[in-house]
């Protein structure tokens, strides 16, 4: 049975008041799901007397509500457990023939009447005989006809169980059956029986949701911000914290509506506790859930790290029906792109004395607060210390190791025994109880520390669980919580030589007890053992020295230990990197050097490290490429020059030092890096953070987090470094640091004491250079502000004085900011913007290109030289205005000639790599207007020019495009740098269109037999048949030849580079192949698409568009060659078919009457059991998530001369591809729709189809255990 169903019958099993509680249970969750409260839900009271009483009534303040169990926002659910047959309903609707006031009420009011009977299961026509019943009653009240009236049955009842998972989930606990571990929402942190389990909000617990970036509140404080959290993101949330917290009480208080303000929905909590081994496991729970496409937040106790990030993934990319929440005391690794990460943490012994005086009231406050002392606020400790306290004795006069024995007392004496194995046991983080397949024991190599064997360890364990210091999870185990198997831990490493500890553990084959060594050992970072293990395995030739080659688990044993001895880690990476053999990062991404960063920024996170581990950084930064998008030492040190979320308590010293140690660096590299880092010290708020980091027991949180006055003697340091690099001589960095200085203006105008700093700060760039950016900004800032309904008028005016004291005043400046300056946003330069007009936009950009143009006549009769426009004259970043500039440039010379010849000379002293013509198109444009000969005179030399020739075709004016222009571009086909891209505009621009055929043709040809001119083909026809109307023959004949022959050869190519003109093929292809067959072209074609998939092994995604628009206007020559060669062949044309090319089959867009009638005429009987791979066999209901075979399918199903040769196919299709979560659950929605063709009408169809469905059943069976025992496996590690 799915995990979420239920036979009606076993709900006969329900007493009478849990059929109450069960109505009540499922109107509130069917109420939540309308959004509204559950509290709108009341219920009580008998249910068995023939009474006028309200079982469960359900007032929504609503005009309409219909969820298709409740009809009405007024309903009452009359429960009965027994039959209701006409005269039960008539006695119980109108006892002694008068209509119950409450029903007459709920008449009046247009509300809804619904008797549940449990002990029914109605036929359609029973069930109308007793709805005929219910008015029958009411038939004498006025008001009847706007009452709702319906009679559920068990089934109807089954039915609406089956829609809250929650709820089934209690059905299921009440009935005795069901799934282990999984409970609804409840008290899940386990109270004793009968004890008060209101939340406690006292001081000492301290809570960090993302939202507070690192800001702790109090429990109260935070609640809100959690439920808000999970209601709204999409993400995962983790909540985190050791052992002992009150972590998973805090999470049961979020569905609490006793507890502030809007809990989460409690009906729709499903909760399990992953040490419990929960049956169906978390990983199978989430993947029925996420197909029968339920609502739920699943709450998952004691969730280890691997099966968190492997549910987070999955919650993530299927969208926002399901919440996860995991909790767990330990994580080793954030996902912050799936995971949102809540911490708590105990900061005094409030809440755990509250605790205990309410478990314990006889032990009095003095020895609760003694308590909570002692376990620093742990409530696990208190408790278990609690626990062994006698009724009037002191704890006072007890040192704190008296306490901490009490967990080992037995009848108030010591069982030194239980210590000593204790102490054995928790020197491993984690460990297993059972024998490894191998036959070895961790128990048993434990055990040899001090004599013990596997049985003797076994039965410790039992005693260790009793007092609440070991936790189970399957076959696994741990001490906990860390403040006890710390202290056990230190306590055993010194009863043992070092060598000894080392040899039982560093044996070889014992690998996984070594890592959990190396665990514990990074939780214990003060002591000398701990520090002597770990220094001795960073030595050069030891089994963590070379740490750039470690594998995996040695790799978690150094990010373990590092904690315990960062001196000679830092040491043992800078002899890395001053290797002579050292190379740098050779891979975008490495583990390895992932590694070596997140320790040394969580090393960096003291400020005694910090400037150790910056200069390391830096040096690692020197060898990286720009291009690295993976984990890079330069966005860490850009992280450390933020003032919160920095991840580093270093001084506002340090990082200045840094900084200046980029900015003054000989590198050009560490230079750019330090403008970098100067942007991030002025960001204003829009701060990142890679999160809170676990450095073993060292503390760690998001950064320093200075106060206002610190804050601003950050801010006012930042914005002097800006200035001063801003006026200095070197212009990559004085630009830098202007543009970013002025991308900060806007954030940092918000603190009102910043003012005046700013005001200066402009003044003093100004007087040195104009400050355009800083004039931008401004007026960007100026244009938002005037949109808020309320701003200081004091700003404004302040703002308004300095715009215009910023506003360019001369030429060249306005020519910098107008033409030459990126960020060209309409109301930023456009004096006349009217945010109002609708056509604001694009008389806003007619107004600039004038203005623009304007400027570059002024230029052109002024005294500037060319020279004073560098260096962004010819840069190849978006300044869009620099065509218009250069036509003003040309009408406004008296000699353009000489304007030429300089523009010429400007470009030849330009020596960057990339660079843009656009102020020469503008200009030749400008000539081409008053003297067309003078504008060829330019052309003809930009053709022999070694940088013009490149984009010759570009700088043509926008009038008819001439054949001598045409022969002028023709003349640098063949040049070595030409940009052969720039030639499909001849193809397509319609300046061009008028051009001759003939002319074009010989372009066409000799682009062919140049490299990659097959591209330019395809792009230029392309774009010449976009929007184009299908029926029309746009290109002609010989276009469409040559279009045909060009995306032959681009898939004849050794080098696949299909993705880049997938669309513009697709579209000349489909030109070619409506119309003739082009002189045995089609032929050709087929012959370059089947050698294609033969020489990429059927993987064709690169050319999607063009394959499904090839078989979808020619498929039966298509078919026919799909299937004419080898075997071998053909099995990769099977492949292909089936998912070579994307998710959509091969053949979903041909009419499946054409793909019979070509099996039907196909001389090779096996096409039938071919085709299935290509037909689109399965269709998703996605409002029932129901899965059903196509109609298609079955139509060629039944036309088949051997059915059951494409039933085979069919089963063979259950199994997908590719999938995500769960194949079972796949397979078997698949298997159910295959097997409706049990019921098909023909035998031969119906006989197959049982036989073959039943070998998918026990498929699927054997498929489930593999997964179950996969996630047990991966679900239940401490580790």
């Amino acid at each position: 049975m799915a995990i979420f169903d239920i036979n009606k019958d076993e709900l006969l099993g329900l007493s009478d008041t849990l059929l109450e509680e069960l109505i009540a249970r499922l109107a509130e969750a069917e109420v939540a799901a309308c959004g509204h409260s559950p509290a709108r839900v009341r219920w009580s009271g008998s249910i068995n007397a023939p009474d006028g009483g309200i079982d469960v009534h359900v007032q929504v303040p609503v005009e309409q509500l219909n969820s298709g169990y409740i009809e009405r926002p007024d309903t009452v659910f009359q429960a009965k457990k027994h039959r209701m047959r006409r005269a039960d309903i008539l006695r119980e609707m109108a006892p002694s023939g008068v209509l119950s006031p409450m029903i007459s009420g709920q008449a009046t009011k247009g509300g809804s009447y619904i008797i549940v009977s449990l002990d029914e299961d109605c036929s359609p026509p029973m069930l109308a005989e007793r709805v005929k019943a219910m008015y029958e009653a009411v038939r004498h009240t006025p008001s009847h006809p706007t009452l709702h009236l319906a009679f559920y049955d068990r089934a109807k009842l089954a039915q609406w169980i089956r829609q809250h998972p929650s709820v089934m989930l209690w059905v299921n606990r009440i009935l005795g059956r069901g799934y282990s571990g999984w409970q609804p929402y409840g008290a899940w942190s386990c109270p004793p029986e009968g004890a008060e389990d209101t939340l406690i909000t006292a001081s000492g617990i301290t809570i960090s949701p993302p939202s507070e970036k690192g800001h702790p509140l109090s429990i109260k404080d935070a609640i809100g911000p959690i439920r808000q959290l999970i209601r709204t993101t999409r993400k995962a949330v983790r909540i985190t914290g050791l052992s002992g917290v009150g972590k998973t009480r805090i999470v049961q208080a979020l569905f609490d509506e006793s507890v502030g303000a809007d809990a989460l929905d409690h009906t729709l909590a499903v909760y399990a506790d992953t040490g419990d081994d929960p049956i169906p496991s978390a990983a199978a729970m989430l993947e029925r859930l996420i197909a029968d496409q339920r609502s739920a937040i699943m709450v998952l106790d004691n969730c280890p790290s691997e099966l968190h990030a492997a549910l987070a993934a999955r919650v993530t990319s299927v969208g926002s029906r399901i919440k996860l929440i995991t909790v767990e005391y330990d994580i080793r690794e954030d996902k912050p792109q799936t995971t949102e990460v809540i911490h708590i943490e105990a900061v005094g012994p409030e809440v755990a004395e509250k605790l205990l005086l309410r478990r314990f009231p006889s032990i009095g406050q003095l020895n609760a607060r003694r308590i909570a002392q002692f376990a620093d606020g742990n409530a696990r400790v208190s408790l278990a210390i609690a626990e062994r306290v006698d009724e009037g004795e002191s704890l006072a006069v007890l040192s704190d190791a008296q306490l901490f024995d009490r967990l080992f007392e037995q009848r108030h004496e010591r069982d030194e025994g239980l210590r000593e194995q204790a102490e054995i046991l928790s020197l491993v983080y984690s460990f297993s109880s059972d024998f490894s397949e191998t036959g070895d024991s961790e128990l048993e190599i434990l055990g040899t520390l001090a004599g013990y064997s596997h049985n003797q360890l076994y039965r410790t364990l039992k005693k260790l669980t009793d007092r609440h210091i070991l936790q189970a999870r399957s076959h696994w185990r741990a001490i906990l919580p860390h403040a006890i198997a710390n202290k056990l831990a230190a306590s055993a490493l010194d009863s043992f030589p070092v060598a000894f500890l080392r040899s039982t553990f560093e044996v070889p084959g014992r690998d996984r007890l070594l890592m959990s060594f190396a665990h514990r050992l990074g939780l214990l970072h003060d002591h000398p053992v701990a520090k002597e293990i770990a220094a001795a395995w960073l030595q050069p030739e030891a089994m963590l020295g070379n740490l750039l080659a470690l594998e995996d688990l040695p790799a978690r044993m150094l990010e373990y230990i590092a904690p315990v001895v960062p001196d000679v880690l830092l040491n043992r990476i800078d002899e890395v990197l001053r290797a002579a053999d050292f190379k740098g990062r050779e891979r975008h991404y490495d583990p390895r050097w992932s590694t070596i960063l997140n320790l040394l920024q969580a090393l960096a996170w003291e400020p005694s490290y910090f400037n150790r581990c910056a200069s390391l950084l830096l040096q690692i930064a020197d060898h990286e490429i720009d291009k690295t998008r993976q984990e890079n030492a330069r966005d860490r040190l850009t992280l450390f020059c933020q003032p919160y979320l920095s991840g580093t308590h270093a001084s506002l010293e340090q990082r200045i030092a840094l900084l200046e140690e980029c900015l003054t660096s000989g590198l050009s590299q560490r230079r750019t890096l330090g403008l970098k880092m100067l942007s991030a010290g002025l960001s204003g708020s829009t701060w990142t953070s890679s999160g809170i980091y676990e450095f073993g027991a060292r503390p760690r949180d998001y950064g320093a987090e200075p106060d206002y006055d610190a804050l601003m003697a950050w801010r006012c340091s930042f914005i002097e470094i800006a200035v001063r690099v801003g006026n200095a001589d070197d212009m990559h960095l004085a630009n830098g640091a202007r543009t970013f200085l002025a991308n900060a203006l806007s954030g940092l105008w918000r603190d009102k004491r910043m003012g005046s700093v700013l005001v200066d700060a402009a003044r003093t760039l100004h007087v040195r250079l104009p400050w355009g950016e800083g004039w931008k900004a401004i007026r960007t800032k100026l244009y938002f502000m005037r949109k808020e309904p309320q701003v200081s008028s004091v700003l404004l005016e302040t703002l308004d004085a300095l715009e215009r004291e910023l506003r360019p005043n001369d030429l060249l400046s306005a020519i910098r900011l107008y033409v030459l300056s990126k960020g060209h946003y309409n109301w930023m330069l456009d004096d006349e913007f009217n945010r109002s007009d609708q056509k604001r936009y694009t008389e806003a950009e007619e107004r600039l290109m004038a203005r623009a143009e304007q400027l570059g006549r002024e230029f052109a009769t002024s005294i500037l030289c060319l020279s004073d426009l560098r260096p962004n004259l010819f840069s190849s970043e978006w300044m869009p205005y620099r065509s218009a500039f250069g036509k003003g440039l040309a009408e406004g010379t008296a000699n353009p000639h000489e304007v030429w010849q300089l523009l010429i000379k400007e470009l030849e002293q330009n020596s960057t790599e990339n660079k843009d013509f656009s102020v020469f198109q503008g200009f030749i444009e400008g000539v081409d207007r008053t003297n067309e000969v003078l504008a060829h005179e330019f052309l003809d030399h930009c053709a022999v020019h070694p940088s013009l020739c490149r984009v010759l075709v570009n700088l043509h004016p926008q009038r008819d495009f001439t054949e001598t222009d045409l022969y002028r571009c023709m003349s640098v086909l063949n040049k070595p740098d030409t940009r052969i891209v720039m030639f499909d505009a001849i193809l397509w621009q319609k300046k061009c269109l008028h051009l001759p055929l003939t002319r074009v043709l010989e372009l066409a040809e000799r682009l062919l037999a140049i490299e990659n001119g097959a591209e330019v083909i395809l792009n230029g026809l392309g774009m010449r048949l976009h929007d184009n109307k299908a029926t029309e023959d746009m290109p002609g004949p010989e276009l469409r030849q040559i279009g045909l022959r060009a995306a032959i050869q681009v898939l004849q190519k050794e080098t696949d580079r299909g993705g880049f003109v997938d669309g513009f093929m697709a579209s000349v292809v489909a030109a070619a192949l409506q119309f003739d067959s082009h002189d045995g072209l089609t032929e050709n074609w087929l012959d370059a698409v089947f050698s294609a998939i033969d020489k990429h092994y059927g993987y064709m995604n690169d050319y999607l568009k063009t394959i499904q628009t090839t078989v979808t206007l020619i498929p039966v020559p298509f078919l026919s060659r799909l299937f004419a060669d080898s075997e071998a062949q053909i099995c990769m044309r099977l492949f292909f078919m089936r998912g070579g090319i994307s998710d959509t089959p091969l053949l979903s867009g041909v009419g499946i009457e054409i793909v019979i009638d070509w099996c039907y005429r196909n001389e090779n009987p096996k096409v039938w059991a071919y085709v299935p791979q290509g037909l689109e066999l399965w269709s998703s209901s996605t409002d029932t998530s129901r899965t059903a075979l196509r109609e298609n399918a079955i139509k060629f199903l039944e036309a088949a001369p051997e059915p059951s040769v494409v039933l085979e196919s069919f089963a063979e299709l259950t199994s997908p591809s590719s999938w995500s979560g769960s194949l079972a659950n796949i397979l078997q929605s698949r298997t159910d729709a295959f097997g409706e063709l049990i019921a098909h009408e023909r035998d031969d169809i119906s006989k197959a189809a049982k036989k073959i469905h039943e070998r998918l059943i026990l498929m699927i069976e054997r498929q489930r255990i593999r997964e179950q025992q996969k996630d047990r496996e991966s679900g239940q590690r401490f580790e």
